[in-house]
């Protein structure tokens, strides 16, 4: 299998992110109406469109069979992962692994090593753990841009109210954004303050 466990960035304390140890989320799967037992398929991960890692799967009954091969030594690995489901208030059921090494029951398993596992068994953190206040703010403004339509990024600057929003939310928004926006703007000046300090002589 390739580009299993490589390529992984270093966060804060040491901890490699969940993005780079191929995420298999149970979620996905269901919504594709691949989990039918005696099933075969195979699930690829990509990155800009290429692919960079891929495995075979085969449904069985509360079970999940993952076969690849591990690029780095070119050994076969045949890993049985058991299925659960819940009920949904809904009705229809919702599907969940259950972590091989801890017994969780979870949506996702990454590839830290070996095999896979949960986040916390794989010693994973999220991107998010790892923003300041300024990335943070950035990303959650760039989420109201979403909603309000606008260009992503807060260098291009603020748009219109959308169609058929009610002014009253508009503002609401907008004023979260602002308020974001001046956040992010604060960290970077504290940032560049602190570098410039670092360069003087």
């Amino acid at each position: 299998m390739g580009g299993r466990g490589s390529g992984r960035r270093a966060g804060y304390g040491g901890k490699p992110e969940t993005d780079d140890a191929t995420p298999l989320d149970i979620r996905k799967l269901s919504r594709k109406g691949l989990l039918v037992p005696g099933n075969n398929f195979s699930w690829e991960w990509t990155v800009n469109n290429r692919v960079v890692s891929s495995i075979s799967l085969r449904v069985e009954r509360q079970a999940l069979v993952l076969s690849y091969r591990k690029r780095s030594t070119g050994e076969n690995i045949e890993q049985r992962v058991q299925i659960q489901t819940s009920a949904c208030h809904l009705g229809g059921q919702r599907h969940w692994f259950t972590c091989p090494k801890c017994t969780r029951r979870v949506a996702v398993l990454y590839s830290p090593g070996r095999y896979f596992e949960c986040r916390q068994c794989g010693g994973l953190a999220y991107a998010s753990q790892k923003e300041g206040a300024g990335d943070r703010s950035i990303r959650r403004a760039d989420r109201i841009r979403k909603r309000l339509g606008w260009v992503a990024g807060i260098a291009h600057g603020d748009g219109g109210k959308p169609v058929g929003m009610h002014w009253q939310t508009f503002w609401r928004l907008k004023a979260k954004h602002d308020a974001l926006v001046q956040v992010s703007l604060h960290d970077v000046a504290r940032k560049f303050g602190f570098l410039h300090r670092l360069l003087k002589p």
